[in-house]
């Protein structure tokens, strides 16, 4: 059986062939319910059944298709453009002009003349005088003083007192060895001593002083004052004087005229092609396989079919 093209793929190819062994299998379920009654001595054949299935193939193909592309294309038209065109004019014009003018006027002004005189200034001086002066000043001296301590005595005595053998031997009739030991006898006692003790003392005592005194004196000064007397002088100045002036100069005016021109455009234009494209195309093509189907007789235990099977192998 062949199926319509790009309606079969390869899950559908397996439920196909899977659903062919359960029909094949099914017709023989009468065959199975008579082989129940004889014994178990058959031997278990698998018959395989050719079928054809369309396969989806990819393959890669070049088809002609139509394209729409755009082309130069030079065309003309006519446009008005306007050119300007010079023309040139004599003009008398008026201008200001600011000369300069030399003049001359009178100033009076004031002059400080310089005056100078003798005067007689007095004036203080401090002159040093040294002077004797009396006073007291504090000297140190060292006094003696008596002062008690308590000191710590020791009064003991030496005592013999009998020692062991030197050579750690013990022997009856070895003379007795005896050793003088310090019996210590610790008294605290009240000792006095002198020792030197630093005394302040105020004594009289004279001494200079140096002091500046003022003096009152008389000198000689040369002052000088200045006296405000007027005078007159010339001065020369400069003044901008307006000045009306007449000149011919040339002027160049522009005028726009229209003129007509013919100018060359490009213009895109499209137009179909036919090119040649490259496409994936899936083709169904026809492929025999190997399906098992059940023998006609059949072993109950290894070839019954499912549905089958529970009531030929009781």
């Amino acid at each position: 059986m062949l199926y319509p093209l790009r309606m079969v793929s390869v899950p559908l190819i397996a439920a196909l062939a899977i659903a062919s062994t359960a029909i094949a299998r099914a017709g023989d379920c009468a065959t199975c319910e008579q082989a129940a009654a004889t014994p178990a001595t058959c031997q278990p054949t698998v018959q395989y059944v050719e079928k054809t299935v369309l396969c989806p193939v990819w393959t890669t193909e070049t088809r002609m298709c139509t394209v729409t592309e755009c082309r130069p294309e030079v065309r003309q038209c006519t446009v008005t453009a306007y050119r300007r065109v010079p023309e040139t004019k004599t003009v008398e014009r008026q201008y200001t002009v600011m000369v300069p003018e030399t003049r001359t006027r009178t100033e009076q002004y004031t002059v400080c003349k310089p005056v100078v005189r003798e005067e007689t200034r007095e004036y203080t001086e401090m002159v040093p005088v040294v002077e004797t002066r009396q006073g007291t000043r504090t000297v140190c001296k060292m006094v003696p003083e008596t002062r008690k301590k308590i000191v710590c005595e020791d009064q003991g005595h030496w005592q013999e007192r009998s020692c062991d053998s030197p050579c750690g031997v013990c022997d009856p009739c070895a003379t007795p060895c005896k050793c003088r030991c310090w019996v210590p006898n610790v008294v605290q006692k009240e000792v006095e001593y002198t020792c030197m003790k630093a005394v302040r003392v105020e004594e009289p005592c004279t001494y200079k002083v140096t002091v500046c005194k003022p003096v009152t004196r008389t000198c000689k000064v040369r002052v000088c004052d200045f006296e405000r007397v007027p005078a007159t002088r010339e001065v020369c100045y400069t003044v901008c004087v307006p000045k009306t002036c007449t000149k011919t100069e040339c002027v160049t005016t522009y005028k726009c005229e229209p003129v007509e021109e013919t100018r060359s455009y490009t213009v895109m234009v499209p137009h179909q092609v036919e090119k040649p494209v490259t496409v994936r195309v899936c083709k169904m093509e026809p492929k025999t396989i190997q399906v098992p189907v059940c023998p006609t007789t059949c072993c109950c235990q290894q070839v019954c079919c499912k549905p089958c099977r529970p009531r030929c192998c009781r």
